[in-house]
This record gives structure tokens, C-alpha cells and sequence, in this order.
């Protein structure tokens, strides 16, 4: 019988097609994990980098930090962070094109010369600005600083605040008012140093300002500007030369009691709430809403131009705004009623997006 030869299996073989397509589909997996793992690690190394990481001085040279200074050797307490970026939160955007638009109305229609607006929320920073930068007479707003120099001095001297002064003559005659208050200091009558700080804040009593005065030095009024971000004394003081933004931090840092102690800054924004003036930022708020601001007003003698400007502190509840106006103009009454339409405007929309 005839053996039957075997014939060898052949090798079982993938066709090279297929093999083209695995090798493919490998290549592209590892390339979308090496894309995925890139990402996933920069966005991690992002998030650690702004959470626990100390921010590098590059990605701050937009926050300006107003420092106490002076001649301790191991601190430098911080008074005020400033952002020089403005707010780009939806509703802040939106409460810049309504107040632009106002503005340029008014200006358009000759009712100001110059609008200037500073709003800047309390919670954690967020502003917007109007000609924020530009230069008015701050007038009686530096009533403000003067306070707070008198309330530091009394923290060291607290007796300070007890002084008696006897009132005997006009000390400021320089112009007639456009707002006139309804109390004011009294010939022949004896005023502490307390009480002095009450007409001169909450009834914007010249002569008081003048008699405070008395009580610090030119060099340590100065130093609180400076203490406070603002260098007086390189500026020229017979001209514009302060900014409304500028003046905002005198506020900042009494809401944030960062200069003063805690129990000083509470007196100081109490005064404030006083303003005999409600003309202003208070005019079209509701009767429970407290605002502590101080407003100021400049007239010219050769001249009909006129500045009157309105600062302070809204205390919406749960959502406290500064808001500072400057505006410089021909018409007084226009003048007041800029301020208070921007008042308005502002606090029907932070109203709207706090629903």
C-alpha cells in the first residue's frame, strides 16, 4: 500500500492590510494619550500653581499694594490691594455701558464739562471706572483725611479727642457755599476736639476744619496722604490733584480698618453716615439703605466753573459698593442731579443681579 505522503501545515498568516490597520489604530491612541496626559498636566500644574503656589511677580503687575512702611525693620502691614484691571463680570460690564452712555449724554448736552466715575465692589474688589484717573480739587473730601489724622493721633493720645478749643472768631470766609447746613459752630461757644470732628464731617463745618488743623502738622497730614497711597506733596496743590479713584482708598481702608483701629474706623464711617448732604448718592436710595460719604464742592470767584463731587460707602445688604463722583460743570443744580441719576443707575442694577 502506498504510504500517503503528509503534506507540512502552512503558516496561519494575517493579511498585510489588517496588520497596516492595527498598527494604525495603536499609532493614534498613543498620540491622543500623550495630547490628553499634556493637557491634563499643565491644567493641573495651573490650579496647584494659583492655590498653593506663591504668585510669581509677573502675573502681579497689575495689582498695586499700598503698604504702611515706615521704620520697623521685620513688617510692613498691608492697608489696600488695588487691581489696575478693571471688572469683567457680566453685570459690572454691563453697569459700564449703561453709566458710559449716560455720561456721554451729559456731556453732549453741556450739562458737565467732566463726569468722572469710580464704583468698586466691597466684597472682594471688583471696579469699574469712568475717567477714573482724571484730576479734580478734592475741596472738602480732604475733610476725610483730616479725620483720619486727628483718629490716628487719638489712638497713641485718646485725650486728644477731649481738648477743648473756645471758638471766638470766622476762621474760613473764603467762599459762599452752594450747599449750606443747618448747624454750624456758634461764636463764643467752647467745642472739643470730638465735637469739631462731627461739624467738620457730618455738617461739612469749614471753620472746625480750620481749628482741627491745629491739632497735626503739616508733615503728619502729609504722611497719612502718603500712609494712604496718595503723595500730596509732590503735587501742585492750587491745582486739580486728585483723582476720584484715588480718593476711593481713603474709604477702602476705613471699611477694611487697615490704618485705623477697628473701634476709630467704626467712629469715622459713623460720622460719615451723618452727612448733613442728601442731595447726592443717598437721594434716590431707598429710606434703609445707611450711606456713609462726604461730598465736596469748589466754586471760583473769576470764574463760572464749578466742581461738586459725591464719595462713599452704599451699604446694600449683604452687598456693600463704594461709588465716587466727580463732575465739573456751569450749572450747580445739573451738577447734583448727575450725581444722583449715577447713584440710580448704579443701584438698580447691582438691585438686578443680586435677585
Amino acid at each position: 500500500m502506498k504510504k500517503q505522503k503528509v503534506q507540512p501545515k502552512e503558516k496561519i498568516s494575517k493579511p498585510s492590510h489588517q496588520l497596516a490597520f492595527v498598527g494604525i489604530f495603536l499609532l493614534a491612541g498613543l498620540i491622543i494619550g500623550l495630547i490628553a496626559g499634556y493637557f491634563l498636566f499643565h491644567s493641573r500644574h495651573k490650579s496647584d500653581s494659583r492655590a498653593d503656589k506663591p504668585i510669581s511677580e509677573k502675573t502681579m503687575v497689575n495689582v498695586n499694594e499700598i503698604r504702611l512702611g515706615g521704620a520697623y525693620e521685620l513688617t510692613n502691614p498691608l492697608l489696600d490691594c488695588d487691581n489696575f484691571e478693571p471688572s469683567i463680570l457680566p453685570n459690572h460690564v454691563k453697569l459700564k455701558k449703561m453709566l458710559t452712555s449716560y455720561v456721554d449724554t451729559n456731556l453732549k448736552n453741556g450739562n458737565a464739562n467732566s463726569i468722572s466715575v469710580y464704583f468698586r465692589s466691597l466684597d472682594n474688589g471688583p471696579w469699574i471706572g469712568i475717567g477714573e484717573n482724571t484730576m479734580y480739587t478734592p475741596a472738602s473730601l480732604l475733610k476725610v483725611p483730616l479725620m483720619i489724622a486727628i483718629l490716628k493721633k487719638a489712638e497713641k493720645d485718646p485725650e486728644i479727642l477731649k481738648s477743648k478749643v473756645y471758638y471766638n472768631q470766622i476762621m474760613d470766609a473764603s467762599h459762599s457755599p452752594n450747599i449750606h447746613s443747618t448747624k454750624k459752630l456758634e461764636i463764643g461757644n467752647t467745642y472739643t476736639v470730638d465735637q469739631l470732628l462731627e461739624y467738620m464731617i457730618s455738617y461739612s463745618d469749614n471753620n472746625a476744619k480750620e481749628i482741627l488743623l491745629k491739632f497735626v502738622d503739616d508733615d503728619f497730614l502729609f504722611k497719612v496722604f502718603i500712609d494712604l497711597g496718595v503723595d500730596m506733596q509732590h503735587r501742585d496743590l492750587q491745582q486739580d490733584f486728585i483723582t476720584c479713584r484715588e480718593y476711593s482708598s481713603f474709604f477702602r481702608i476705613l471699611y477694611n480698618a487697615s490704618y485705623l483701629s477697628r473701634d476709630m474706623s467704626e467712629k469715622a464711617l459713623k460720622l460719615l453716615t451723618k452727612t448733613s448732604f442728601h442731595q447726592g448718592i443717598p437721594n434716590p436710595l431707598p429710606d434703609n439703605i445707611i450711606v456713609a460719604h462726604k461730598f465736596g464742592e469748589r466754586a471760583y470767584p473769576d470764574s463760572n466753573i464749578k466742581q461738586l463731587h459725591d464719595c462713599g460707602i452704599v451699604y446694600f445688604e449683604g452687598r456693600p459698593y463704594l461709588l465716587c463722583v466727580m463732575t465739573l460743570g456751569t450749572d450747580f443744580d445739573k451738577l447734583v442731579k448727575i450725581i444722583s441719576d449715577i447713584s440710580a443707575l448704579t443701584y438698580n442694577e447691582i438691585s438686578k443681579s443680586s435677585d
